[in-house]
């Protein structure tokens, strides 16, 4: 499966993507201007618990920090289909996002970039660069969801603090920092999108280089935790 675009389906993509945001902010406000009624339906949730992979592709479930975790994945990830949605306008996307261990941010190779990949329905949602480890001088282009493209240089992340955006960034890591208090941090991953269809797909996925390749899975890895998806109506 081929998680990337190039540089032109990347392009078209993200033009899709903001001209979508464009109408559901128009929407948004369209609609509270009529004070309308909301109808929040949760319409997948998943804490991994149970082990329960029903509709996810790809998925697996390992033990981490006391509790279970969707993950761990390096340089693939996992894909979710929903079916049969309710009538709605938008859709929320909420879930607990780890990363785990050594990731060298904007780095250039070969130790980065190193990227992890949000898309819906097949266009960019996310698309940024996190920085996580015993390194603090480098960096990330999260919370920034979209590099910027340059047709002579190619895609340019921004420059943030490593953790940037982190709402715990405390926790031991998964396998090269397990003894490390401060090996993952956890990031809260909240979309809310324009969405009308009645199917629904969901793919997370990164772009990971380590020049270190037999132990690439235990130096950077990922995992998803409270995965939940909400449609929304607005009438």
């Amino acid at each position: 499966m081929e998680y990337t675009k190039n540089k032109r389906d990347y392009q078209i993509s993200l033009r899709r993507g903001f001209i979508g945001y464009s109408i559901l902010l128009f929407s948004i406000f369209f609609l509270m201007s009529c004070k309308g009624l909301q109808k929040d339906t949760v319409v997948y949730f998943n804490d991994f618990e149970g082990e329960l992979l029903t509709n996810i592709t790809d998925g697996k479930v390992e033990k981490y920090n006391g509790t279970k975790v969707l993950g761990r994945y390096s340089q693939h990830g996992f894909t979710l289909n929903l079916k049969d949605l309710p009538v709605h306008n938008m859709m929320q996307i909420t879930f607990d996002l780890y990363i785990h261990d050594t990731w060298d941010g904007n780095t250039v190779k070969p130790e980065g970039p190193d990227i992890w990949i949000m898309n819906i329905d097949r266009w960019s949602a996310v698309y940024a660069t996190f920085a996580n480890g015993l390194f603090t001088d480098y960096r990330q282009s999260y919370p920034v969801l979209q590099p910027n493209y340059d047709p002579n240089t190619g895609f340019l992340f921004i420059n943030n603090k490593p953790n940037s955006n982190a709402i715990k960034t405390d926790l031991p890591g998964a396998c090269k920092l397990s003894d490390k208090k401060g090996g993952t941090s956890m990031y809260r991953i909240t979309r809310t999108i324009e969405h009308h269809e009645s199917s629904f797909e969901l793919g997370c996925y990164a772009q990971l280089e380590d020049s270190d390749l037999p132990n690439k899975n235990c130096n950077e890895s990922w995992s998803v935790d409270n995965l939940k998806i909400m449609t929304i109506e607005l009438k």
